[in-house]
């Protein structure tokens, strides 16, 4: 394969080296995470109060998670251009598989079993103990919106888990079966991120003009995959035109305009566009819009000392937000139904137990499973 110039590459530190973790991956991090709590929280604690919250808070979610996507893409697409350019073997991309697995499933299938314990002894939380045991088996195989919308309403936050996780695993294996087919490394490349591109936007294009948006197009895995690879071009055009660099602050401003257009104007009678080409191809204009952004987070080293160590912090935990955030909301709405919780002290109780639990699960889960990772050659 080409050598990529040595100038167009920054090798990225592992996420448990806190010291040497660069400021700009931790912001776009913590922006995501913060957009879905206010999301998610934001709807509960607005229902508490029987209002709705405003309509530009609640799509929140929706970017967040776009963001989360496009982040990942680029990080593990950078990940996977130095395997390719080194030409690591097979061992090597089980590595790779196994140090994401490691990252992403034991803080998952913890949480995943903790939350049954009250479900089982003191529910029901959103759904019967019946229903959970009924779902637990496509929960165990992350298969709960693989092809179809999810399977039930319980544990809802891991749809987009289960988009990542099959990503890991479709993209590199079509990857090695190009190059066994005797493709060039460049050409697999760009051949199977032309598929991942493609392949989402027919199966959403497949799909009845009246489905649920919310729950099917947005939500089954198959009709995701184009979100990460729009953080999988970046990284690819991060590594094969350095010259990008000199630009990114451009990039990233119109990125960021294109993005706040859109979600504060595509909405109701001014909508930028028909309410079908937003159901389609919404996902790939916000992508690439954050795609634009990822030259200038590589760029950014450091945060000043005010906010550096709240920002670092919450990108450490924000896994375990993600991970936690949903089902404690909604056990503390069932207290508050079912034995009078004072609205206040259900907003309190989300907020410390959400906080405690993505402590905990930093610190008794994530970083110890990060230790146990094996090394990528």
């Amino acid at each position: 394969m080409q050598k990529y110039p040595p100038q167009a590459f920054e090798p990225l530190t592992s996420f448990e080296n806190l010291q040497k973790r660069i400021a700009g991956p931790d912001l776009v991090r913590s922006v995501a995470i913060l957009d879905v709590l206010i999301c998610h929280d934001g709807i509960m604690f607005s229902s508490w109060w029987h209002k709705d919250l405003p309509f530009h808070l609640a799509v929140l979610g929706f970017y967040g998670v776009m963001l989360f996507f496009v982040l990942s893409g680029f990080l593990i697409g950078t990940i996977m251009l130095d395997l390719l350019e080194r030409g690591t073997s097979a061992k090597g991309w089980a590595i790779f598989l196994i140090r994401r697995w490691m990252r992403t499933l034991p803080a998952y299938y913890a949480w995943l079993f903790a939350l049954l314990i009250p479900l089982a002894y003191f529910g029901p939380y959103g759904v019967t103990w019946d229903e959970a045991k009924r779902v637990l088996p496509w929960f165990l195989t992350l298969t709960q919106n693989l092809g179809w919308p999810m399977v039930s309403n319980w544990y809802d936050a891991t749809w987009s888990l289960c988009v990542e996780e099959w990503f890991y695993i479709a993209f590199p294996a079509l990857l090695l079966t190009l190059l066994v087919c005797r493709l060039k490394p460049k050409l697999a490349f760009g051949t199977a991120l032309a598929v991942f591109f493609i392949v989402p936007l027919c199966w959403r294009l497949s799909l009845p003009t009246n489905v649920n948006w919310n729950e099917v197009t947005s939500k089954i895995v198959l009709c995701r995959f184009d979100s990460i690879a729009w953080g999988i071009a970046a990284a690819w055009l991060y590594r094969c035109k350095p010259a990008v660099t000199r630009y990114s602050a451009y990039l990233a401003a119109l990125g960021t305009v294109i993005v706040l257009t859109v979600w504060w104007r595509n909405t109701g009678d001014n909508a930028l566009w028909p309410s079908r080409f937003g159901a389609m191809g919404s996902f790939d204009v916000v992508g690439f819009s954050y795609a634009l952004c990822m030259p200038a987070m590589m760029r950014l080293r450091t945060l000043p000392p005010l906010i550096g160590p709240a920002v670092r912090s919450l990108s450490t935990h924000s896994y375990g937000l993600y991970l936690c955030h949903l089902p404690l909301v909604m056990m503390a709405s069932d207290l508050q139904a079912r034995y009078s919780l004072g609205r206040r002290h259900a907003v309190i109780l989300t907020i410390l137990t959400t906080i405690g639990g993505a402590i905990l699960s930093w610190r008794l889960v994530e970083r110890p499973c990060l230790k146990l990772r094996p090394r990528q050659g």
